[in-house]
């Protein structure tokens, strides 16, 4: 369903391009006292009305994205920004790397990045930087950046084996859906297999095809074939929760606890409707919106923190309705 409507939103993203950034959203009070003035001064005297920003996503408009960009542009329109560059590479590391030079090109001051592949886009992050443009990277990141905005990744992944040892009471087989392409599946991969080794469960498939919905669908189908008697399935993204799902789904297996990451609208109805265990949710908005902040402050000569965490939470029957209510307010809608 994302393939179709790639096209059209990747469209609706180019046209923003050198607009101003004028949605509503949350996140406007927590900043208020620290834009309060509208014009902060840069150290040659720029106004944030006269910085420009530069965005590039690395995969197409998925709704984790589409929260990030509002953030985003909630937060540009806090500190009167007005030019703010936005684009996705669409899963394309050639596009991305090519949008990066670009928007150097084009004379923006500090790029937001969430980089496709964490070591393809070293090379064109360390041009910007030498030529002086700042880079931001959310949600992945990559060598070179200025400053990371995310989630404690490696703590997603602890918190996931945390949840499959409590309900295992500690014993019992397992399979997992995971990945090491980005820094973000590799420190999740990292923290789970760090706590999990401290149980008696053991882990009896493995496959590392998580960055996208068909290989972790494939992976999900084929374990399931070979290991039907397994008490738990771990995704640690939504591609690979979701892939899941669907396996265990056609192979008519409804009591496999199953876990997944992210607030999406497939994760959210799927531990709603009690067919996925958990998830563990992190807060794109407030990784858009963090960015933005962080990348005014370095434009204004000030120090910026290498890693800004944003923090995340356990998402299950009890509590779901507040996150489909939070996610609501990010245009995140559940059927």
């Amino acid at each position: 369903m994302k393939k179709r409507i790639v096209s059209l939103l990747c469209a609706v993203m180019m046209a923003v391009s050198l607009a101003a950034c004028t949605s509503e959203g949350p996140g406007k009070e927590a900043s208020e006292s620290a834009a309060d003035s509208g014009q902060a001064k840069t150290e040659e005297g720029k106004s944030a009305e006269d910085i420009t920003l530069g965005v590039s996503f690395g995969q197409n408009v998925h709704p984790f994205f589409v929260a990030m960009q509002k953030g985003i542009e909630q937060a540009c329109e806090d500190y009167s920004v007005k030019k703010c560059n936005i684009l996705s590479a669409d899963s394309s590391l050639e596009t991305q790397n090519s949008q990066l030079e670009n928007l150097v090109t084009m004379g923006c001051d500090a790029i937001l990045l969430n980089p496709y592949d964490s070591e393809g886009v070293v090379n064109a992050v360390s041009d910007a930087v030498n030529g002086g443009t700042g880079v931001f990277t959310m949600d992945v990141d990559c060598d070179g950046s200025l400053a990371f905005v995310a989630s404690d990744n490696k703590e997603i992944g602890k918190m996931l084996a945390e949840y499959v040892i409590e309900k295992l009471d500690g014993k019992g087989k397992i399979a997992i859906i995971d990945g090491i392409t980005v820094s973000s599946l590799k420190d999740r991969t990292e923290g789970f297999m760090e706590v999990i080794k401290e149980s008696e469960i053991e882990i009896v498939a493995e496959q590392q095809t998580a960055h996208a919905r068909d290989t972790a669908l494939a992976s999900a189908e084929n374990i399931l074939q070979a290991n039907p008697d397994i008490d738990a399935f771990v995704g640690i993204n939504e591609n690979s929760g979701m892939a899941i799902l669907s396996a265990a789904t056609s192979a008519n297996l409804t009591d496999l606890l199953i876990t997944t990451v992210d607030a999406t609208s497939e994760n959210m109805a799927a531990i709603r409707d009690g067919k996925v265990a958990v998830g563990v949710s992190q807060d794109p908005y407030q990784m858009g919106y963090k960015a933005v902040e962080q990348a005014l402050a370095w434009c204004e000569g000030k120090d910026v923190e290498k890693f800004i965490e944003v923090p995340v939470e356990y998402m299950d029957k009890e509590n779901i309705q507040e996150f489909i209510d939070r996610e609501k307010g990010y245009g995140v809608e559940v059927d």
